[in-house]
C-alpha cells in the first residue's frame, strides 16, 4: 500500500473496516462595529508603495484545498490568467498535502460497496447536524460537487480509496488520499493549464477601489507587489496558528496547533479590514489521532503513544479532579462531539490504575475491555499494545505530562487534581452499579479505576485541533458579504474560513473540511469566471 501522509495509520486501518485491505498500524463598504474592531486589532498594516506591479484576471490568496480546486475549475472555465499567491514555500506546505482523505458519496468507491446513499441523503444529514446555523444553499451546492472532485483528484494524479465508516454515523464517504505528497501532482497538472504559483508571497492587503476589490498586495523577498485583478477569492486557511485570535475566541482553553504553521489568519483580517462581516460560527477540526500536551512533541508522525489513552472513554477529569462529560463521546466522536466538549477546559486528564496501564504492554485496550462493537473508532485506531511502554512512561514523567502515586490521594497531590479522591470514589461506585448516574456512558466503559494497584496514572491533555473554520460571511456563491448583507464585488472566500458553511462542532461525516473546502472553491470559482466577463 502506498505511503500516505499525516493520518496514514487511520487510512491504513480504515482500509481494513472497508473490506478493501490489511489494517495498517493503529479530516468604500461599510463595517459592524465589531468586524471594524477586530480589523483594528488585527496588527494590519498600512498598504505600501509597490515596488512591482503584476496584472491577472483571477488572483487567488492561498494554496490549499480551496485554492487549488478554484484554480482547477477557474482554468476549466476558460479564465486564461490565473495567479495564486501563498504564504507557503512549495506544492506540499500546506494541511491539504498533509491531509488523509475527504468526503463523498455517489461514487465509484461508495458504489464498490453497495452503497445507495446518494448526495441527497449527504446533504440532508449534514444540513440537520448543523441546525440550519450555516448557508443551506451554500452547503447543498457544495455537496452537490463532491463526487465529481474525487474524479477530479484522479484527473490530476491523486489516488483514491474507500474508507470504514469510523465514527459509525451509518454510512461510509471517506476516500482516503493514497498518493504521498499529493500537492505535487496537483501543481503539476494546474501548471500545465496556464495556472501560475507565486509561493512565500503571504498577502497583507486586498486592493479595494470604490468598494470593489481590484486585487492584493503582497510581499516576496523583500518586494512589495501589488496584483491587479478583476476578481479576488481569499482561502488562506483559518487561524489555527495565531494563538491571539484563539484566545479570542476560546479564552485561556490551551489549544495545541496539529496543523501549518502558516495559518494565522491572514485572510480573515485582510477580508474585514475590506469591509466584510465575520460570521457567527466558530469551530475547530478537532486531532481524532491523539490526546496532545504542549509539553511533548506536537506531531502525530512521532507522538508518545500514550497520548493515546485520552480517547479511551475511561475517567477522564477537568483540572479539579471531576468529570466533565461522557468519556464514551470523546472515545467515539473526538473530532466532533466529544472532542468539542474538551474545549471547556484549559487541559483535561485521563486517569488510569497501573494495572491497566502495564496491560497495555502485552494487549490493546480495546481488547481488554472486550473489544465493544459500539467503539468503531477503536477498530481502526487503538487496537494494538502500547509499544515500549516502559521507555514512553518515562519520557512523558520527565517531560511533565505523565503524573503518578502509590494511591489516589497521592496521584491527586502530585497532579493538583484535588477533587479527584472524590471523583474516583463517586465513579468507582457508579461502576460497580452498572450506572452512570452522572453523564449515563455506556455500560461498557464503565470500568474501576481504583483496584489495588501499586501505582495510579493521570495522563494531562491540552485539547488540539488541525484547523481552525469560521470567518468572513458569504452568499451562496461565496461573495463576501458586507453588514448590510450586499456582496463586495470581486471578493469570495472559500475553504475553512469561509463563515456561512462549517458549523459546531465539525460535521460528524469525516472528510468534510477537505471536501466542502474543495467544493467551495470551485463555486467560487464559477461565479469569479461570470463576474470578469461583466467587468
Amino acid at each position: 500500500m502506498a505511503e500516505i501522509s499525516r493520518r496514514n495509520f487511520l487510512t491504513g486501518a480504515g482500509l481494513a473496516l472497508a473490506g478493501i485491505a490489511g489494517a495498517g498500524a493503529l479530516s468604500g463598504c461599510a463595517q459592524s462595529k465589531g468586524s471594524a474592531d477586530k480589523a483594528a486589532s488585527a496588527e494590519t498594516s498600512e498598504i505600501k508603495t509597490a515596488d512591482e506591479t503584476r496584472d491577472a484576471d483571477i488572483v487567488i490568496v492561498g494554496s490549499g484545498a480551496c485554492g487549488c480546486f478554484a484554480a482547477y475549475e477557474a482554468a476549466k472555465q476558460g479564465v486564461k490568467n490565473i495567479l495564486v499567491v501563498t504564504k507557503s514555500g512549495n506544492a506540499t506546505d500546506s494541511n491539504f498535502n498533509e491531509i488523509s482523505g475527504t468526503c463523498a458519496v455517489e461514487t465509484e468507491g461508495t458504489r464498490s460497496i453497495g452503497q445507495t446513499f446518494t448526495l441527497v441523503d449527504l446533504y440532508k444529514h449534514m444540513i440537520a447536524y448543523a441546525h440550519w446555523t450555516v448557508n443551506a444553499k451554500l452547503l447543498r451546492k457544495c455537496t452537490m460537487l463532491l463526487a465529481e472532485d474525487i474524479d477530479i483528484l484522479t484527473k490530476m494524479g491523486v489516488e483514491t480509496q474507500i474508507l470504514g465508516d469510523r465514527y459509525n454515523v451509518g454510512f461510509t464517504d471517506v476516500h482516503g488520499f493514497m498518493t504521498p505528497d499529493k500537492g505535487q501532482p496537483i501543481e503539476q497538472y494546474l501548471t500545465g493549464e496556464g495556472v501560475e504559483f507565486m509561493y512565500g508571497a503571504p498577502a497583507t492587503h486586498i486592493l479595494m477601489e470604490d468598494g470593489v476589490a481590484k486585487g492584493v498586495q503582497c510581499e516576496q523577498k523583500g518586494k512589495v507587489i501589488n496584483v491587479n485583478a478583476k476578481a479576488v477569492l481569499v482561502c488562506t486557511g483559518g487561524y489555527m496558528a495565531n494563538e491571539e485570535m484563539l484566545t479570542e475566541i476560546y479564552g485561556g482553553v490551551e489549544i495545541a496547533n496539529m496543523g501549518s504553521k502558516n495559518n494565522t489568519g491572514d485572510g480573515q483580517k485582510m477580508v474585514l479590514e475590506a469591509g466584510g462581516m465575520e460570521d457567527r460560527i466558530h469551530g475547530l477540526g478537532m486531532n481524532d489521532i491523539y490526546g496532545m500536551n504542549k509539553k511533548s512533541t506536537l506531531s502525530v508522525f512521532n507522538a508518545n503513544p500514550l497520548m493515546q489513552l485520552a480517547f479511551y472513554g475511561g475517567l477522564v477529569t477537568d483540572p479539579s479532579g471531576k468529570r466533565f462529560l461522557d468519556e464514551y463521546m470523546l472515545a467515539q466522536q473526538p473530532m466532533s462531539g466529544g472532542g468539542e466538549a474538551t474545549l471547556h477546559q484549559k487541559r483535561y486528564y485521563a486517569i488510569f490504575s497501573g494495572n491497566v496501564v502495564n496491560s497495555m504492554a502485552t494487549q490493546s485496550y480495546y481488547a481488554s475491555i472486550g473489544s465493544p462493537a459500539v467503539w468503531t473508532s477503536a477498530m481502526t485506531m487503538f487496537n494494538a499494545p502500547i509499544p515500549d511502554l516502559e521507555s514512553n512512561l518515562k519520557k512523558g514523567k520527565d517531560e511533565g505530562w505523565i503524573y503518578e502515586g502509590e494511591t489516589i490521594d497521592e496521584l491527586a497531590k502530585a497532579a493538583g487534581l484535588t477533587d479527584l479522591p472524590e471523583t474516583v470514589k463517586s465513579y468507582d461506585a457508579m461502576v460497580a452499579a452498572k450506572d452512570d448516574t452522572e453523564f449515563y456512558k455506556r455500560e461498557e466503559f464503565l470500568w474501576p479505576v481504583e483496584d489495588g494497584s501499586s501505582v495510579y496514572y493521570a495522563f494531562e491533555y491540552n485539547p488540539s485541533a488541525f484547523n481552525t473554520f469560521g470567518g468572513a460571511r458569504t452568499d451562496d456563491d461565496c461573495r463576501v458579504l458586507d453588514v448590510d448583507l450586499e456582496p463586495i464585488p470581486g471578493l469570495y472566500v472559500g475553504g475553512v474560513e469561509n463563515g456561512s458553511l462549517f458549523c459546531t462542532p465539525y460535521y460528524d461525516c469525516g472528510g468534510s473540511c477537505s471536501g466542502l473546502s474543495m467544493a467551495s472553491g470551485r463555486i467560487a470559482a464559477q461565479h469569479m469566471a461570470e463576474y470578469i466577463k461583466q467587468a
